[in-house]
């Protein structure tokens, strides 16, 4: 079976590749055009969608109760490449944050920049501010984000020390926090692997959406206290 899984493997990350370059040649085209931002929507959705059906990955949900209907920040642990497909799968609308390296790549890159995905700098903070500040006024329309408050991809699914950065963006922008559990990404495509899923053939991610913390009672000064609460509340899960 693994013979197959690897033939699998190296089949579907062309094919991609390939989706990639056409849907990001899409996007560009949507959002160049003026269309509606639900068409753009649907575009990523269902880049996500097919990159699991192509790797053979299940995806399974639960807590979308928890989900508040206007804007709202989704923190999440970081494991996976896989983490961006599941979830940009399934919540239509929102946009991550992603590093600021990728944004080079043709065709993708100048995709998520039309798209509003936030470009970070993790070597420089204070341009990672100026990137939380321009997307305020996004927040008062509406929109929902998604950051790893971790920083980056953790190699093992266990919970990494927080950063600051995501906590200040949802204080001054007084974005409700909602923690995005994800389990099954890490085997799906851990970090440091060069083909995804090549070991089976089936898999299953899991996100758990957990109750959303409002943010209005915290200021920057106690900023380390709402990390702590929401740390304290995805740990669990880890152990």
């Amino acid at each position: 079976m693994i013979v197959f899984s690897i033939c699998r493997s190296v089949i579907s990350s062309f094919i991609f590749l390939f989706i990639t370059v056409v849907l990001s040649s899409a996007s560009i085209f949507l959002n160049f055009f003026g269309l509606q931002k639900k068409w753009v929507d649907r575009v990523i959705c269902f880049w996500g969608e097919t990159t699991l059906l192509l790797f053979g990955v299940e995806l399974k949900e639960s807590g979308r109760e928890n989900i508040p209907e206007g804007a709202c920040l989704f923190l999440f642990n970081h494991t996976s490449f896989f983490d961006v497909f599941a979830m940009s799968a399934r919540l239509s609308g929102m946009r991550f944050g992603a590093k600021i390296e990728l944004f080079k790549i043709p065709f993708f890159g100048p995709a998520m920049r039309l798209a509003g995905v936030l470009p970070i700098s993790r070597a420089h903070r204070d341009k990672v501010f100026k990137v939380y500040e321009h997307a305020q006024a996004r927040v008062e329309q509406g929109q929902k984000f998604a950051l790893a408050p971790e920083g980056g991809r953790n190699k093992v699914e266990k919970l990494l020390p927080f950063k600051a950065g995501p906590f200040i963006f949802a204080i001054n922008s007084k974005l409700p926090i909602v923690p995005v559990v994800i389990k099954g990404a890490a085997e799906v495509y851990p970090k440091n692997t060069v083909l995804p899923h090549w070991k089976r053939w089936k898999s299953q991610i899991t996100l758990q959406y957990l109750p959303a913390i409002e943010v209005q009672d915290y200021t920057l000064e106690t900023r380390v206290h709402l990390q702590k609460q929401v740390f304290e509340k995805m740990s669990p899960f880890f152990n």
